[in-house]
């Protein structure tokens, strides 16, 4: 109650509102969800990052054999419980035990790539460029978008470039896997095509799928320069990003291929290209069409990324609060529903500084 009452002074204090003002209207109308499933959701992410810890870690030695990454048990270890013992047992270990269940990422934080001068950054520093674009800005997006054009054509008429254009889609539906894809491109002639399931994963994780597939194929060429086009530059930025996150495995392999390419020639680089799937260009839109054009069934045994399994906890802690919201006691009947451009009713959500103010500050 104490959490509660802090909230809702807060809430107060954000739309400036009167304090007779009901707790559950002025809450949604400020885009904070109730504490107690805030708390419930940080439980659940904290669970989940129990993967990402070492195995030195304490932690380790008190999960199951399954989960501990090989440390030893501790003498009262979840590996040396029976069935019986753990029914009984209320421990938040279970909790973390519950959440790794469908988990299949591994994570590594003792590899080489991590090590402070030994990065992929450190070693290649001029080598790797990022070249983003102001969507803010309709002049700059176009100027960025010529560029990008011109640097296409003068690499369709050099043998030693080849040009990668990569995509992902996230399907909604439950029984449907994400896609992603990577062509590659060489003297305007098209060299290699492939797309693959990707598992339940969210959007940047399936962009990381499909930007690792197209750097391991085209380093494999005989090339000098690669111009990477992705609609996800900040999944590129996590290709070569050495810390601990979600799609790990895929900045190893990315990292692996590029430290083997630039070790030939202190002239071979590569180009991350930021380039909108709205902006409808051609290579671009070739890869989407041959993404969107296929659906892979979810099957018994999905690869699972930590980041879908924290979305997928904000998902139900949200659908939680809408369903309390719409209770006559909690949005009581002065409260003034507000519509989006699609005339459907504004329902709560702490994104963006949730559904309300946007429309009314």
């Amino acid at each position: 109650m104490l959490l509660a009452a802090m909230q809702r002074k807060a809430a107060l204090w954000i739309l400036g509102a009167f304090c007779i003002s009901p707790t559950g209207g002025i809450k949604a109308l400020a885009g904070l969800i109730p504490i107690h499933p805030h708390l419930k959701k940080l439980v659940k992410w904290s669970c989940l990052r129990a993967a990402t810890l070492s195995f030195q870690h304490a932690l380790m030695s008190l999960l199951s054999a399954k989960h501990s990454k090989g440390t030893p048990p501790h003498p009262k270890s979840l590996a040396l419980l029976n069935n019986t013992q753990c029914t009984c047992l209320k421990d938040p270990l279970l909790d973390t035990e519950a959440s790794l269940l469908n988990l299949t990422e591994c994570f590594n934080l003792l590899y080489a790539e991590a090590i402070p001068g030994s990065r992929l950054l450190d070693s290649f520093p001029n080598h790797i460029f990022f070249y983003p674009c102001n969507h803010s800005s309709l002049r700059d997006c176009k100027t960025h978008l010529q560029s990008l054009d011109h640097l296409c054509l003068e690499a369709f008429s050099s043998s030693s470039t080849h040009v990668v254009v990569t995509d992902a889609s996230v399907i909604p539906s439950r029984c449907m896997q994400a896609i992603y894809a990577a062509h590659i491109w060489n003297l305007g002639q098209q060299v290699s095509s492939s797309k693959a399931p990707a598992g339940k994963t969210t959007a940047p994780d399936a962009e990381l799928f499909a930007i690792r597939l197209g750097i391991t194929k085209a380093t494999s060429m005989a090339i000098e320069h690669i111009i990477l086009i992705t609609d996800s530059l900040g999944s590129a930025r996590q290709a070569v990003n050495p810390s601990v996150h979600s799609g790990q495995a895929h900045f190893l392999a990315v990292c692996s291929a590029l430290r083997l390419f630039f070790s030939q020639d202190h002239g071979y680089r590569i180009d991350f290209w930021d380039c909108s799937s709205k902006a409808e260009r051609s290579l671009h839109q070739l890869v989407y069409n041959n993404m969107t054009n296929t659906r892979v069934s979810a099957g018994l045994y999905l690869a699972t990324s930590i980041d879908f399994l924290c979305s997928k906890s904000v998902i139900s802690y949200l659908d939680t609060w809408r369903i309390l919201f719409n209770h006559p006691t909690i949005q009581v009947q002065h409260f003034l529903p507000l519509r989006d451009r699609n005339q459907q009713f504004l329902q709560p959500s702490y994104s963006k500084g949730g559904s309300w103010l946007s429309h009314i500050g």
